[in-house]
């Protein structure tokens, strides 16, 4: 089975353009707007404490927050800084935060904590961040997943980049070699290949964007992006996926579009040369 690549493009019409011409690039970004609150735990009972704080958090946005919770009777308090950053979309539509935070109470070593959070399109989560005998300190993370349109810098032309991309069939852990091609860019310029094959709830649909940020000695840095459309057990279902990643020359990445369990899709492995 071979697949009808209807894209296959090297982006190098932005190069041609002088850059105080050049008109900087539009890209819709997934943000999560993030609603954080303080709970205090203790005998199986929960009580808020604190203000609800409300975050934006995008690919490059990260955000902090600073909550003082009342704790004990002299009326000390415990103040817990909150990280968090986006670090990618899964293709099952679910936002990952990485979490962090540092709990400070005067006289007390500090207490600090790290979670990765996974919400749905309107998820919520539980981090505990504090505890002290049977009193607890947790944060409840509610999300929601919004679209903003970015204007991204125009690039410029750097240093060549060399993609040899092996497109897989995957159906549950058996995978099997489609195609091999191989694509040219330079940093600054992104490069995609696409395909699209059958109809209505047969329809595939798969884009893989690849933008090479920086080279460093051996290593290059790239902005992965792939998406589409794949059949699932209730029709069409929408993949979406973005990635950094940090390669050595010649070195194998792999990025997946799959649905359902046992996973049924298509795996791009991505190999740089510069």
């Amino acid at each position: 089975m071979n697949l009808p690549p209807v894209l296959l493009v090297v982006a190098l019409a932005a190069s041609m353009v002088p850059s105080a011409n050049a008109t900087p690039p539009v890209a819709v970004e997934t943000h999560v707007v993030l609603r954080i609150e303080a709970l205090t735990l203790e005998g199986g009972r929960s009580k808020t404490a604190g203000t609800k704080q409300e975050v934006e958090i995008g690919p490059s946005v990260p955000a902090s927050i600073d909550i003082v919770v009342p704790w004990g009777a002299d009326r000390s308090t415990v103040t817990v800084h909150f990280d968090a950053r986006l670090t990618s979309v899964t293709p099952d539509g679910e936002a990952v935060l990485l979490c962090e935070s540092h709990a400070t109470r005067s006289g007390r070593a500090p207490v600090v904590a790290s979670r990765e959070i996974r919400l749905a399109d309107e998820g919520s989560g539980l981090f505990e961040v504090y505890g002290d005998g049977g009193r607890r300190i947790l944060l409840t993370l509610q999300g929601e997943q919004v679209g903003r349109a970015v204007v991204r810098p125009p690039a410029s032309v750097g240093a060549p980049v060399r993609f040899v991309i092996a497109v897989l069939r995957i159906d549950g852990e058996r995978s099997v070699l489609l195609e091999t091609n191989e694509l040219h860019s330079f940093v600054g310029q992104s490069v995609e290949y696409s395909f699209r094959q059958g109809q209505d709830e047969g329809l595939e649909a798969v884009r893989l964007n690849l933008l090479p940020v920086a080279i460093s000695g051996d290593l290059v840095t790239i902005d992965a992006e792939i998406g589409g459309a794949l059949p699932g057990a209730g029709g069409t279902v929408l993949v979406s996926r973005s990635e950094r990643i940090v390669a050595s020359r010649r070195a194998t990445s792999s990025l997946t579009a799959a649905t359902g369990t046992p996973p049924a899709g298509y795996r791009f492995q991505v190999t740089p040369d510069f």
